[in-house]
C-alpha cells in the first residue's frame, strides 16, 4: 500500500505523471499561476498576468499604465521572488492589454429595494417628528427600509428553494402575509 503526501502538488506535475497532456489549443501561461501571485501578491495578481516568456524576458499584461507604472517601479523585487520560485527569468517586460478575471463571474447586481407604505403604528411615531425635513427622511428610510427587507427575504426564499411554497412577503400595510400552497391538514398528533 502507498502513502499519499500531505503535501501540494501542482496540477501540471500530476499531469505528467499521469502521461496526459494539455490539448493543442489550450494556451499554457509562461510562469504557473500560483508562482506568480506568489511573488506578487493577489492585490497585483487580479490585475497583471504573465504572457509569455521570450529570451530571459517575462511579458506581462497589465490592466492599466498606472499599474504599469507602478510594476516597473517593483520589477527588482518581482523578479528576487520569481527566482526564488525556480524560474529564471531576467528581466520583465509590462504592456497594457486586457487582463482577463480568474475564478467565478462576479454576483449579479442586487435589485434596488423600493418604498414600502409604513405600517400605521410606525407612520403615527413619524408623524409626531416636528422638523419636516427631518420627517421626510426618517420616513423615507423606513420606507426603504421596508422594502429592503423583503428584498432580503425574498432572496432567502429563493435560495432556500422555497419561493413558490410558504414566503413572507410584505402585504400592503408592510407587515408579512402568508401565502399558503395549499389547504391545512388537521394535525394528526
Amino acid at each position: 500500500m502507498s502513502r499519499r503526501s500531505s503535501s501540494p502538488v501542482e496540477l501540471g506535475a500530476t499531469l505528467a505523471s499521469l502521461s496526459l497532456t494539455l490539448p493543442p489549443d489550450v494556451e499554457r501561461p509562461p510562469v504557473p499561476f500560483l508562482h506568480w501571485e506568489r511573488a506578487v501578491g493577489t492585490r497585483i495578481a487580479r490585475r497583471a498576468r504573465p504572457h509569455r516568456l521570450e529570451r530571459g524576458v517575462l511579458h506581462v499584461k497589465v490592466s492599466s499604465g498606472v499599474w504599469a507604472s507602478e510594476l516597473q517601479l517593483l520589477s527588482d523585487d518581482i523578479l528576487a521572488q520569481l527566482r526564488a520560485s525556480g524560474i529564471e527569468v531576467q528581466g520583465l517586460r509590462f504592456s497594457v492589454g486586457k487582463v482577463e478575471r480568474l475564478g467565478p463571474p462576479p454576483p449579479p447586481p442586487r435589485e434596488a429595494p423600493r418604498p414600502l407604505p409604513l405600517p400605521d403604528d410606525i407612520a403615527a411615531k413619524v408623524r409626531t417628528i416636528e422638523d419636516d425635513a427631518l420627517r421626510d427622511a426618517v420616513g423615507r428610510a423606513a420606507s426603504l427600509g421596508l422594502g429592503a427587507d423583503a428584498v432580503r427575504r425574498a432572496e432567502l426564499n429563493r435560495r432556500a428553494g422555497r419561493a413558490g411554497a410558504e414566503s413572507a412577503a410584505p402585504g400592503e400595510d408592510g407587515r408579512e402575509a402568508r401565502r399558503s400552497s395549499g389547504p391545512r391538514r388537521p394535525d394528526r398528533s
